[in-house]
């Protein structure tokens, strides 16, 4: 954390072990949100390609249509798991707190 980040009140902290990010849940969660920005993505796309299409009137015939938006998909999905724009990153950070709650909760209740 930079020196920025330590000042700044609305800074999401939060003490994660190591271990939790290797859980099969980790995994899934971090899929989930991969695939929920994908999904987000394409769908700003698609809208943006059919806002420009509608301006320019060539909206009209489009044999293509599928294919266009089968390729955007792929294409968001791609983004989305090389990285993507870092949303899926922000929900997996502040989702993760709640597998290690869960983990906790259970190594408690085993120790009962």
């Amino acid at each position: 954390m930079n020196t920025i980040q330590a000042h700044n009140v609305r800074v999401f902290r939060s003490e994660i072990p190591p271990e939790v990010h290797k859980t099969s849940d980790a995994r899934r969660l971090k899929e989930a949100c991969q695939q929920f920005e994908s999904i987000l993505f394409a769908q700003i796309w698609k809208k943006k390609m059919s806002n420009a299409r509608a301006i320019t009137g060539s909206d009209k015939e489009r044999p293509w249509r599928q294919m266009e938006e089968l390729a955007v998909e792929m294409a968001s999905e791609e983004l989305a798991k090389s990285g993507g724009f870092g949303l899926w990153k922000k929900l997996y950070d502040q989702m993760i707190v709640n597998v290690a709650a869960g983990m906790r909760q259970e190594v408690n209740e085993e120790d009962a």
